[in-house]
This record gives C-alpha cells, sequence and structure tokens, in this order.
C-alpha cells in the first residue's frame, strides 16, 4: 500500500497514517494494525507545510479548531461585532426575522513558531501569517479562514507593505474571503447561505473577466440577508 485516500485527496502512505490517526482513536484500517499504536500523528506545522491546498484543508479540519489553537499560540489583534439581521423559515414552517450579533476576530500566528529548529533561516517562514475566526449564521459553528494580509490591506486601498498589528481589521480580512465578478459600484446586494455568496448586480452592471476580493464597506452595507 502506497496511497492513501483521505476525503477523496491521495496522500502518500506515511502521510495518510498520521493524518488517520488524527481523526481515529482506533485503527480504521486492517493493514494498519501491526503499527497503529506507533503511528505519530501529524502536527499542524507539518499540516500548513502541504504545498497542495486540499490536503491542508483536510488536514485543518482533522486536526480540529481547539488543538490548532493549543498548538500555534495565536495572537488577538482585532475583534468587531456587527448587528444584523436575518430571515428563515423555522421548523414550523414560519417566516421569521431575527436580530443578532456577529462577531469576528482576527488573530495572529508568529513566523517564528513555522520557523522553529531551522538551520538556514532563508528556508523559513518570513512574516506572520494570519486568520479570522468567526461562526455560522445557523448553526453556531465556528470557522477559521486563513487570509493574506497584505492583500486585505490593498484591497481596501492601504498600503500592504508597511503596516502594524493595530491597522489591521477583522472585517476587512472577512470581507476579503468573499470574491466576486461584479466591479465595485455595481452590486445592489448580496446573499449569503452556508459557503455559496449570491451576488444581484445593478442593472447593466460591468462583469469582470476575473473575481475581485469584497471591500470592506461593501460587505458593511451590501450583504442583506444570511443563512
Amino acid at each position: 500500500m502506497s496511497k492513501i485516500v483521505i476525503d477523496n485527496v491521495e496522500f502518500d502512505f506515511d502521510g495518510g497514517c498520521r493524518l488517520l490517526k488524527l481523526k481515529h482513536d482506533e485503527c480504521p484500517m486492517v493493514e494498519l494494525e501491526d503499527f497503529w499504536d506507533d503511528i505519530e500523528p501529524l502536527t499542524f506545522k507539518e499540516i500548513a507545510k502541504f504545498e497542495n491546498l486540499e490536503k491542508r484543508r483536510i488536514g485543518i479540519n482533522h486536526l480540529g479548531l481547539d488543538k490548532l489553537v493549543e498548538s500555534v499560540n495565536p495572537t488577538l489583534v482585532d475583534s468587531k461585532t456587527l448587528q444584523k439581521t436575518t430571515s428563515w423559515v423555522n421548523d414550523d414552517g414560519v417566516f421569521e426575522t431575527f436580530d443578532f450579533d456577529d462577531t469576528y476576530e482576527l488573530f495572529k500566528v508568529s513566523k517564528d513558531y513555522f520557523n522553529e529548529g531551522l538551520v538556514n533561516e532563508w528556508q523559513g517562514m518570513r512574516e506572520d501569517v494570519y486568520y479570522v475566526r468567526c461562526k455560522d449564521t445557523s448553526t453556531d459553528r465556528e470557522y477559521l479562514i486563513w487570509v493574506n494580509i497584505r492583500d486585505v490591506l490593498s484591497t481596501n486601498d492601504k498600503s500592504g507593505w508597511s503596516y502594524k498589528d493595530e491597522d489591521l481589521c477583522a472585517i476587512e480580512a472577512i470581507a476579503w474571503t468573499i470574491q466576486v465578478d461584479v466591479k465595485e459600484g455595481d452590486i445592489d446586494s448580496i446573499l449569503r447561505q452556508g459557503d455559496c455568496i449570491l451576488v444581484k448586480p445593478k442593472t447593466n452592471a460591468e462583469i469582470l473577466s476575473r473575481p475581485r476580493h469584497l471591500k470592506v464597506d461593501e460587505y458593511r452595507n451590501l450583504l442583506v440577508a444570511e443563512s
């Protein structure tokens, strides 16, 4: 057995075994029983080094948010709460509208975490990395989304080359995670259904050949419903 397929993605045998050890307390495959107890589960540092984005996503999902946060010892950079209103049909078939507070938190993970133990500094990560933490509107489940902080800043017409943590905004970060193909100024409204983003363009709106990241003011003012 040279490969292991997890969530429809192929991993090398060693990495697949160590990823399975993250997910399962008991051996899930007869072929691994003889050495299951000797397998060391993958660490977040190792998962973060996967070049394939899908492999990283699967690895982080199996690691779990609690273990991830415990591993990286992040620093809270910014926290913002928006007051929102949303509507949906409840279990009784009744249409409900209610207000809620939606909190977004921007965290920093020091580059030193990733570079610890490296012999050659030039091989290491040169900048700290950032992620935004938020909750699903309907399920209250927590999500963690990694962001390119320089691109977040440039998207919002700020300098991405020279910045301090106090200049960073959690709402800018979460807005950046949404991409649209409608020109700025030509969006009438935005609806969000889980991971699905629905954009209603204005009449005669310009449709872009390449998607762009959403700006903070668009996120604040145009997102009219979530579920």
